[in-house]
């Protein structure tokens, strides 16, 4: 056992000389890439300065352009924003009292089950229910139930449908359209369905594959059922009139809204749907109560001046399909929606898609000019959160309490985007300038000659006089010849406030350079900058521990006695006697 043991562990000890140095290696090559990439990036961060910024805002600006590029070449494309507004926001329409569902519910089913049997029933039940909603005074009916075939069992109850829709004008019936690819196959010509609008370049003999009701009374009040989702299969529009190359066709709301005296010459083609999602349902009542008179005097007078929407939501037989707020929603919701919105108006009005590509533009430039502007970080960060908070508000209040959707998700990505991209240079630059350890791995060890080292206090000398003085003298001496002190003291001590005031620049000056820093600082702006010369013992490294030992003792003399001096000018001694 103990010679397996032995034998095992100089297995091991083999496989570690074997393989442990390279893997080491490899790490170290690893780290050091990092380290020299990061100061690489931190060092032309500080070199370009404004120009990185501009170009930020550049890049930023050429993808705003293509963006609206390809919206504008792929109309009607799918915004996910939209949704989560929606589902968002505070407030919606409320669903219109003259906006009623009549539904062929499962309790329906249910309920007429026992006499007329299972759907579909003859049509002569149909026609009963709708002559009833008639006599109770609705303004319009939308049919939303496809009767394409006879019933040869009962030929009287299709007389009696036929003889309703006939008696009934306010009815609209459906019109199924059919794979354009069809077309060529079909004998009924566009132009012979009522309601068409055909272009000058229409061709008189184009025909169209369509599903008609059976019944000749329907035909003169047909408007087409389909509705059209989005790529992502999601209803967000609703296509008030049905477009295609050289011609349009009613849609099934069209008509109905048109049979209760509404002009919807004034509505576009495509209507943004102005989900009732926080302000309850449509008032729905079912079938059977209204066939069966189960109906109180209050819902009877739901009828009178209402449009009326006959829909199937029972299981197996009502469609249903994911909406902007709802994963399911069914047919008799969807197109009430549509008729609110259409006699009402309420349907959601969107931004034209150049003016987002204008306040994108107006957002990254403006973000762009305050960060190369001499501002404080502060103010800065101040104003980019009152903006983006500004801009989330106008969304939500927008879509929540008027019919306009005013989306500036787009705007306020790019600001977020472009803001974190500045805040990154900005951070590099900073971390350059402080001379963080692992950030200055660029170029060779300087031989040191003449330090400076120039101390202030910061409500003595202001943060942009600050950032000019050491650009200044970054100009004359060098970057790598610039190191800042500015995060020195720390903690929560009472001694913080006070020594968090000191600030400093430690200047590695050749004696050529000397002069040009003199001239600098006798600058009238400058006269609360204590200057100090010092001859290190050192190489010019700031990454050199005994370098950094060496400097910081001597910055905390300065610094003492720039805290000591002012301490003396706001509580002078008091004079002897």
């Amino acid at each position: 056992m103990s010679k397996l043991l032995e034998t095992t562990m100089e297995m091991v000890q083999d496989v570690a000389k074997k393989f442990l140095p390279p893997i080491y290696t490899l790490i170290k090559r690893s780290l050091d890439f990092k380290s020299f990439s990061l100061s690489y990036f931190a060092h032309y961060s500080r070199r370009f300065g404004y120009r990185a910024i501009i170009i930020t805002g550049g890049l930023a600006s050429a993808y705003a352009v293509y963006l609206f590029a390809m919206n504008t070449l792929a109309p009607g494309a799918p915004k996910a924003s939209h949704d989560v507004i929606l589902k968002s926001r505070f407030s919606s329409p409320k669903p219109s009292a003259n906006v009623l569902i009549l539904d062929i519910d499962e309790r329906t089913l249910a309920a007429l089950s026992e006499k007329y049997g299972r759907w579909p029933w003859s049509r002569d039940v149909l026609a009963d229910g709708m002559q009833k909603v008639n006599d109770l005074g609705a303004r319009a009916i939308l049919f939303n139930v496809m009767l394409s075939d006879p019933d040869k069992a009962n030929p009287d109850a299709d007389s009696a449908m036929q003889m309703t829709a006939q008696l009934n004008p306010d009815i609209a019936f459906p019109l199924i359209r059919l794979n354009p690819q069809n077309d060529a196959q079909s004998s009924l010509k566009v132009a012979q369905i009522p309601g068409a609008t055909l272009a000058p370049n229409h061709a008189p003999d184009k025909t169209i594959a369509v599903i008609l009701p059976m019944f000749t009374a329907m035909h003169d009040r047909l408007g087409i059922a389909n509705q059209k989702p989005d790529a992502d299969g999601i209803v967000r529009k609703y296509p008030l009139r049905w477009k295609e190359d050289t011609y349009k066709l009613p849609s099934m709301v069209q008509q109905t809204v048109e049979l209760g005296g509404v002009d919807t010459s004034r509505l576009p083609d495509d209507i943004h749907l102005n989900w009732r999602n926080k302000q309850g349902r449509y008032n729905r009542i079912s079938f059977s109560d209204l066939f069966q008179d189960k109906l109180d005097k209050d819902q009877l007078a739901q009828f009178q001046g209402a449009f009326v929407v006959l829909s199937l939501s029972a299981p197996g037989l009502g469609q249903t399909k994911p909406t902007s707020v709802m994963s399911v929603e069914d047919d008799g919701e969807i197109l009430a929606t549509a008729i609110d919105d259409a006699i009402n108006d309420t349907y959601l009005r969107t931004m034209p898609l150049w003016a987002v590509l204008i306040l994108n533009l107006i957002i990254i430039w403006a973000l762009v000019w305050l960060s190369i502007r001499t501002v404080k970080g502060s103010w800065l960060n101040r104003m980019f959160v009152f903006a983006q908070s500004g801009l989330g508000g106008i969304t939500l209040l927008s879509a929540s309490y008027t019919c306009y959707l005013i989306d500036l998700s787009d705007s306020m990505s790019f600001g977020l985007s472009v803001f974190a991209v500045i805040k990154l240079i900005q951070s590099m630059d900073d971390r350059w300038s402080r001379a963080k350890p692992g950030f200055r791995k660029l170029g060779a060890k300087q031989a040191s000659t003449e330090l400076l080292v120039l101390g202030y206090l910061n409500d003595h000398l202001p943060e942009i006089a600050a950032k000019h003085l050491q650009k200044t003298i970054e100009d004359k001496v060098g970057l790598a010849n610039v190191i800042r002190v500015d995060d020195l003291f720390a903690g929560e001590s009472f001694l913080k406030s006070p020594c968090a005031r000191f600030r400093c620049l430690i200047v590695n000056v050749k004696q050529e350079q000397a002069s040009d820093i003199e001239l600098i600082l006798a600058q009238s702006t400058y006269e609360s900058v204590l200057s100090k010369s010092y001859t290190s013992r050192f190489a010019w490294d700031s990454e050199d521990k005994a370098f950094g030992l060496e400097m910081a003792g001597l910055v905390l003399e300065i610094g003492a006695q720039l805290i000591h001096d002012d301490w003396d000018k706001q509580y002078p001694a008091p004079a002897s006697v």
